[in-house]
């Protein structure tokens, strides 16, 4: 089991042809996350806020939709959070506002006490990992390490956490606490301005993380485990918008590695024949999802179709 901690929300997008109209798409990137090991087979919990209220109903029946459990999922009176968003290109990503307090989101985070039997890996991540919950997201962290693989994705937005120089000692005690992180070119640039993207990798990965990953948009991604370098190129597609892309690849990783028995507390070192396996099918996952509207990621036989191609 993988459990996906972190927001679910309601994205609105702006519709391509209207004016000041936007459309209405389940999202959060942790949500995303979860929707993707979903649809990809990997046994998937989600552990989250989320509201009683319509919005609310359509997240929680989308996850069940896809297989993952909401055992651990709360469910609260208060609206659904809110993300408006403003679409970027394949190089920038898009950028987002969020409205949060007064909203399921806004409330102590469901943790469990006790690591479930069962449980492989958590994955945590986005502003619920580095704004009002970080440190509950460290304290489930630590309760994890003995007894599990952790990845963490920081999923930077400005919007929500403008004060850079409070936010990068909490994702870099985060990113100690990890087994894998992935983080996109845009988040690594602005948690450390000026800095090389590889650089930032390898000061991350010397804090404790087997390997650590960034993604370069229409570049592709590149990881860095021990002294290696790995690369891997973004298929070519013709891009409709880039909502979930991010997401996308983490759940595609997170899978692979599943797939391969590469996850829990007793899992090896990849080689770096694994690692650039794992990277390209989720490059090729993160592709397929930008030629879709909104966070629609992929099935296992969408992507492996899209490898043989």
């Amino acid at each position: 089991m993988i459990l996906i901690s972190g927001e679910a929300l309601i994205d609105l997008i702006p519709d391509p042809v209207k004016a000041n109209a936007y459309d209405a798409v389940l999202g959060g990137s942790p949500y995303n996350v979860a929707i993707g090991l979903g649809r990809l087979g990997s046994r998937t919990a989600f552990v989250s806020r989320i509201s009683a209220d319509g919005n609310g109903e359509a997240l929680a029946a989308a996850l069940a939709d896809n297989r993952v459990d909401l055992g651990m999922v709360v469910r609260d009176k208060r609206p659904s959070t809110l993300a408006f968003v403003m679409r970027g290109t394949a190089k920038t990503g898009s950028r987002y506002s969020f409205y949060l307090d007064g909203t399921a989101y806004d409330g102590p985070w469901p943790f469990p006490t006790e690591w479930p039997k069962g449980g492989q890996h958590l994955h945590v991540g986005s502003f619920s990992a580095v704004e009002r919950h970080g440190e509950s997201v460290v304290d489930a962290m630590r309760v994890a390490r003995p007894l599990a693989t952790i990845s963490f994705d920081p999923n930077i937005r400005p919007f929500v956490t403008p004060d850079r120089e409070a936010v990068r000692p909490l994702v870099e005690r985060q990113a100690s606490l990890a087994s894998m992180v992935k983080a996109s070119e845009e988040d690594l640039e602005w948690l450390y301005p000026g800095r090389s993207v590889e650089e930032s990798l390898s000061v991350w990965t010397k804090m404790g993380p087997r390997f650590c990953a960034a993604t370069l948009g229409e570049r592709g991604a590149v990881a860095i485990v021990g002294r290696e370098r790995i690369e891997v190129a973004a298929p070519r597609v013709d891009v409709v918008d880039t909502v979930g892309a991010g997401d996308s690849f983490m759940s595609a990783l997170l899978s692979a590695m599943d797939r391969d028995a590469a996850l829990g507390a007793d899992a090896a070192l990849p080689s770096r024949a694994d690692l650039e396996r794992w990277l390209r099918f989720a490059a090729t996952a993160s592709a397929i999802t930008c030629t879709r509207k909104g966070s629609d990621p992929p099935t296992r036989a969408v992507v492996e179709a899209a490898l043989k191609a």
